[in-house]
Formats: structure tokens, sequence, C-alpha cells
């Protein structure tokens, strides 16, 4: 209690200082504790679950000819198959979008909507992911046919509070299904994202078991007592027996942990969940959490040593009374205890407060009850202690080390040469720290604006998809282009099967005489006419796909990238046209075009083959249409078009996209990360400047007496502000050397993950010094300058 009543004194006859400190610490831990908890939630996900450690998911590697990648999605054979042949499975449930991703239009009663989370699924779902059921029998959900389940969350939306069972939803102009079931919503920390789920064995997507397509995610659980690398193997086994050797496109199978699901999931294609992480980012939030903690415990110690000669009188005297080195030492963790005890309680405040801005910044689902998790007030404990270790050890033990006659000023301690280089050096670290920061901060933001001005191959601006798969009579469509069309705005229109890196189909492409095992695996897409013009694309040989064809042509017309034409051995564009080809689409392929190579998924993969198919009866319907519109006048456009959509198209909800909203979408995560390392970044190096600014203040405090003899003898204020920051600009060198390599080699790390990157640029150092410089001097100017222009009657009264 005596410690405490010693430190609360010293708390509040150095006001100043203190309320850095706890300014410092305080506002370091909120956002330390909101990075760790968010890093918590990230680390929590799909760990509910009763038997989670014994659920899989099963991935699969595919073949060199397919670039040896590993895809989330099977054919629909697997999972059945696994089950049935490979002792320890107790059960699989497959997963698939409905119509493999394209929103989808439900209508019950007079109403229509639009649905994204629309799923068909195994009814082995429910038990294994311990769905809970507040309406209907988990069970029997799907024991008849045509049945689907909800979530509570979407009956409130479709139904409001009233009952949902026996309810019927019309689904896509296709299928009339029957309410069975309502769930609690799935947790937010859960992969799954399923809001309405019906009997993949209701459709043909589960009846007819393939090996081919991969479209299906699938999930095994397994006896408590089975290895999962043992399973593996005995999966990997059935591709040979099952599949051709021509035709195995995937080479084996592997078991991924369900907790493993979110966030690490990088290497793979990307899968049907819309809740994805990445555990590098997690890592690197937590470093930057532990840095801003570190840098804010130096910004302590700091003006705790700096203030040494403040307190050592008064130590001095407490030791000629008697006073032990551990009472001392006590003494000083007494102090930093205090101190980090009301920073945590208020850091604890600011994460609650910051949560809704995090949540907006992050796109995360984080509450700010979650902060007081088990495991997150733990990490509060240990980093309290740490802080109250790390920042009290070198005053305590510094000082308790020096003899009282040292401490009062009748000699010279044995370590007190030992201060002044432990200080700048501590210095030294927050400006390397702050200095890789802003060069990270300055490479981030100029990647992102990289790829958002890069010229991705077409042209997604003014470029408007509506869906047009639930439309059934032909006569209202037909009438619907039409009126489009005519609008003052339209430039033109195509019917697409999907717009770019949305939902194309896998083919293979080859040589027309090369063997049946080879081929190139190519995305496919198929179209009712011309796209050039309306998607923007590069014409480099031939001509646009035909608008018409006749009844009896049999003829697959495509258009394909430089990527495909350079596999096909045609050395020019022009060598290409008219050319046939072997594909899966048709037997009868001819190259119609060449397109100029465009980036039809992330700037993070490289452009693979690409074709657009035109024939009569394809295996693939067009279920979107691409309409390019002039002006700019977007949402009055959009108004018309969904205008003439209601009036042609009255029973269908309206659905529509604008493809640049899209393309932005692809770069979401990469954008968000930025954004919250950018900003936390830009916090850290605030708190490292209330450190530097406390110190400057020490500093000039110190030197009262010696400025104020240099301004009797002529000093002007210029040449004293010089002197006070000469010191610190020595450090920022030293400390700049020794970041430029560091920051270097991490960035180019970063933008190695990128397949389209900038190159690192020296001026990205300059500008960093430069900001560096101008921060340092920005920071201390108020204290060195106040200093300067102080009267030196009142430094100098006492001599």
């Amino acid at each position: 209690m005596f410690n405490l009543k010693i430190a609360w004194r010293s708390i509040k006859k150095n006001k100043f200082f203190s309320s850095l400190n706890i300014l410092g610490l305080s506002v370091s831990l909120g956002i330390a504790l909101l990075l760790i908890g968010y890093s918590f939630y990230e680390l929590s996900f799909d760990k509910m679950y009763k038997h989670s450690d014994d659920i899989y998911r099963v991935t699969m590697k595919t073949s060199p000819e397919y670039s040896d990648e590993y895809w989330p999605q099977l054919p629909n054979s697997v999972g059945p198959a696994i089950q049935q042949e490979v002792p320890g499975v107790i059960r699989n449930a497959r997963m698939v979008r409905d119509d493999f991703g394209a929103n989808a239009s439900i209508q019950v009663g007079d109403k229509s909507f639009v649905e994204k989370g629309i799923y068909l699924a195994d009814s082995s779902l429910f038990s294994m992911f311990d769905f809970q059921f507040v309406e209907g029998d988990k069970a029997s959900v799907f024991k008849e046919p045509k049945s689907i389940v909800i979530s509570q969350s979407k009956r409130e939306k479709i139904f409001g509070t009233g009952p949902a069972i026996n309810q019927l939803i019309y689904l896509n102009q296709r299928d009339t299904l029957r309410v069975t079931g309502v769930y609690e919503d799935l947790a937010t920390n859960s992969s799954l994202d399923c809001e309405m789920v019906y009997n993949i064995m209701d459709s043909w997507m589960g009846k007819n078991v393939y090996w081919s397509n991969a479209s299906y995610e699938t999930y095994i659980q397994l006896d408590a007592t089975t290895h999962a690398d043992q399973v593996a193997t005995l999966a990997t086994a059935l591709i040979d027996k099952n599949v051709k050797k021509e035709d195995q496109y995937f080479v084996e199978f592997q078991l991924q942990p369900i907790t493993k699901v979110h966030l690490h999931s990088a290497h793979l294609r990307e899968g049907i969940s819309s809740k994805t992480g990445d555990f590098k980012t997690v890592k690197n939030l937590l470093y930057l959490a532990g840095l801003i903690l570190l840098i804010a415990c130096i910004n302590y110690m700091n003006l705790a040593t700096a203030r040494t000669t403040n307190y050592a009188k008064e130590v001095g005297v407490n030791k000629v009374l008697g006073a032990s080195k551990r009472q001392v030492r006590l003494r000083f963790f007494t102090e930093t205890f205090l101190i980090s005890t009301i920073s945590i309680g208020l850091g604890l405040v600011i994460s609650i407060l910051v949560v809704p801005f995090f949540n907006q910044l992050t796109g995360a689902s984080l509450t700010w009850t979650y902060l007081f998790n088990p495991l997150v007030l733990l990490t509060v404990l240990l980093v309290w202690f740490a802080i109250t270790l790390i920042s009290g050890s070198f005053p305590a033990f510094y000082l308790s080390g020096i003899s009282s006659l040292n401490l009062m000023g009748k000699g010279k301690g044995k370590n007190s040469g030992l201060v002044e280089p432990a200080r700048k050096g501590l210095v030294v670290f927050q400006f390397t720290s702050s200095i890789i920061l802003i060069i990270s901060v300055i490479i981030m933001i100029q990647q992102v604006k990289f790829i958002e001005g890069k010229d991705i191959g077409y042209e997604p601006q003014q470029l408007l998809s509506i869906s047009n798969k639930s439309i059934k009579s032909e006569a209202n469509y037909t009438a619907l282009v039409n009126a489009i069309q005519q609008l003052p705005a339209t430039v033109s229109t195509t019917a697409v099967q999907t717009i770019p890196g949305a939902n194309e189909s896998g083919k293979r492409i080859a040589k027309l005489n090369a063997p049946d095992s080879e081929g190139m695996p190519v995305y496919t897409n198929t179209v009712d006419g011309p796209i050039c013009k309306t998607l923007g694309l590069h014409l480099l040989a031939g001509s646009d796909l035909p608008k018409t064809l006749s009844p009896t042509d049999t003829v697959n017309y495509i258009l394909i990238n430089e990527v495909a034409q350079a596999y096909l051995g045609y050395k020019n564009p022009e060598d290409a046209i008219g050319q046939l080809v072997r594909t899966e689409s048709a037997k009868n392929t001819i190259i119609k075009g060449v397109v100029r190579d465009f980036n039809y998924s992330s700037l993070k993969e490289k452009v693979g083959g690409y074709y657009y198919s035109r024939m009569n009866r394809a295996s693939e319907s067009t279920r979107n249409l691409l309409i390019r519109y002039e002006g700019n006048q977007q949402k009055a456009y959009l108004d018309q078009v969904e205008t003439a959509f209601k009036k042609h198209i009255p029973d269908v909800a309206f659905d529509y996209t604008f493809v640049n909203s899209y393309v932005d979408k692809l770069y979401e995560t990469e954008r968000r990360t930025n954004q919250i390392i950018i900003g936390f970044s830009v916090l850290a190096i605030g708190i490292a400047c209330l450190g530097l600014m406390g110190l400057a203040a020490f500093t000039a405090e110190q030197r009262s007496k010696e400025i104020g003899i240099r301004k009797v003898l002529g000093a002007s204020v210029f040449n004293i502000s010089k002197m006070l920051s000469g010191s610190y600009v020595i450090l920022v060198i030293i400390a700049f050397l020794i970041a430029v390599p560091i920051a270097y080699y991490l960035m180019n790390e970063w933008l190695n993950n990128f397949v389209y990157r900038i190159e690192i640029h020296w001026w990205v150092f300059a500008i960093a010094a430069a900001i560096t410089l101008l921060i340092t001097g920005l920071t201390i100017s108020f204290q060195t300058i106040k200093a300067a222009i102080a009267n030196p009657v009142d430094s100098l009264r006492d001599e």
C-alpha cells in the first residue's frame, strides 16, 4: 500500500510525462487487444462442432496438365465412394451451390427475391455440423422429395414471424419446394454460409454420380481412432480403380481438417464459401499488435530512464535510510503496475468503442463481447504482466544497482555510462520500426493502385449484367432484349454463360489429330452472338462470333485467347483462323478469331487458356445478359433496364451486377488487409511520436541551464533548435540504414504473391526518409522551440 501511495504521488508529480505514458499505453493496448481479439476470432473458425477434430474436407491435386493445382471441389462420386470403400469413414456430405453458384430467383406467393446462399447437400450435413432445428426434425427434413430447409433469418425475411413449415418456395421458375425445417443461424465463425439447403438427391447432381466434373465440396467424418493420412492414401487408390489413365486430370486426394479450412486454404483454388481468411494476415496482425505494444513499452522505458536524475536523489535518500535493492525495485515496478493497470482499463474501453469501425474496415462480424473471451482475457493478463515487467525492469534494476553516494551526486555510478547508449538504442529501434512501416505503407498503396489501374484486357466499366436464367418464355425474353436495345444509352447486348471469372466451365482444347491424352485445360464461356464489342475485348485476328446460326449448323465456333493460340502451335494469330481443333464441346470446332489475353480472374493468378463458344444446342446455357451502355447516368439507366425487366418478366426477381463492382471484389481481401495494416501502422508511428515528444521535452528540460547560458552568450533560436534536434537526426540516419534492407526484403516477399506487381524503386526509400525526418522535426519542434525562446533568467536564477 505504501508503494502504491508513492507511485500515485509520482504520477501526479509528473503529470505531463505520466499522461504521455498512459495515453501511449492505453491506445496501443486498445488497438493491440482489438487485433488480438480479431485474430482469436479468425483462429476460432469451425471449432464449435462436437466432432470438429474428426471432420475433414477432401481436396485433390490435379495432374501436371492442370498445373499441379489443389482444388477444394471434387466430382460428386468421391464422397460416397470413400465412405463405402475406405474403413473408418462414418459419413460424407457433399455441398454445391445452386446452379453452380449463380444467384437464384425465388418466388413466394406474389413476392420475388434474389438469393445467393442456396445450396444442395446431403442430409448428413446436418448431423455432421450440428445444425440446431427450431422447426422440423433434423433426421427427417429430407424424407419427402422436393424439401428445403432455411435459416431463422431467412424465415424472417421471407415469411415474417410466422411458422415456415409446409410453406412453398418456387425456385428459378423451375422447382416447387416445400419448407420442412428451420435451423438456427450458423455461427459467424463457421465456414458454412448456407442459408437455404435442399436435398442433392432430388437433383441429377446427386443421382448421377460421375468422376469427371469437379464442382462439389466434400466433407467426411472419421472414426476417432482412424488416421487421416491412411484414409487419404486409400482414397487416392480409388482414382486408378474408377478413372481411366487418359482421363485422370486429378492424381491425389488429401484431407484438410475442418479447423484449417478458413485460414489455411490460400493454396487452393477458390471454394464455395464466402468466408475465407488467410493465416498470413492473422500472423501479420499479431506481429503488428506486438510491435505496437513494444513501441509503447519503449516509450515508457525511455522516459523512465531519462528521468533517473529526477529520481536519483530521492532513491539515494531512501537507500541511506535503509531501503534495500528489493524495495527500490518494488517501488518502480509498482509505479509501472499502476500505469499499466490504468492503461489496460482505458485500452479495453477504447477497443470496445472501436469495434464497429473495425468491423466496417475489415468486413468482420466481431462483437465487443468477444473481447471478453477467456483466451483474450488471458492474453490481457499476460500483456499486463509483460508490460509491467519489461517497462519497469530497466529503471528498477538500474537505480537499485547504483550506490547511495552516486545517487546523491557524490560519484559516478558504474552503470551510468550505459544509460545514454541504451536509450539511444531504444530510440533507434523505434525509428527503424517506423521507417519499415512507412516504406511498407507506401509500397502497399502503390501495389493497390497498380492493380486498380492495370489494363485487364477488357472493359468492365459501363457494363451491366442481369440474370436471365429463370426466364422461361422465349417470347418475353426476346421482348426484353429488344426493349433494352432500344434504350438510348444502350451500345450492345450479348447473352453469356457468365461474366469473366465468375462461373465458367472447365474443358480441354487440343490439335485435331493430337492423342486423346493430350489437351490444355481451358475455361469456356457460352455466348449467343458477338462478344468483343460488348465486353471490350481486343480482337487480334479473324472475326467475332456469329450473331445467327442456321438451325442445321453443327459447328462450334470459338474465340480463343493468346495462351490457347500459343499452346495450339500457331505463331501468329492469323495462322489460327479457320483451323479445326478438338474440344469437349463439340466434334466440329473452328477457330473464328483470336483475342488478346485478358485477366478473367485476379491479378494474383496467371492468365490461362480461355475461349468463348457459339453453337446450336450448347451443353451450357447462357444465364446472364451483358449490356454495354454509354454515358454517366448509371442509376437512371439501371432504373430504365429494371422497368423494362419488370414489364416483360414480372414473375422473376430483378438480379443485376455491375461488372466493374465484381472486378473490385476480386481484390477486396487485399484491399481490406492493406487498409488494416496501413491504418494501424499509422497509429504505431503516432505512438512512437508520443514517446519522442516526451523525450524531447525532457531533454530540453535537462539542458535548460545550458540553453540559458548559450542565449546569454548570443545563440539564436535557430542555433539552439538545431543543437537540440541534431542528435535525433543522427539517430534517424542510423535507423534508416538498418530499416532499408529489412523493408526491401519483407515487401519484396509480399509482392511475390502477385503475378502482376510493381518494382521497388529507390525513391520509395527517399520519401520514407523525408517523411521520417519531417515527422521527427514536427514532433520535437514544439519542445525545442519552446526551450529556445524561453527567458534565460528563468533557468539561471538559482545559479
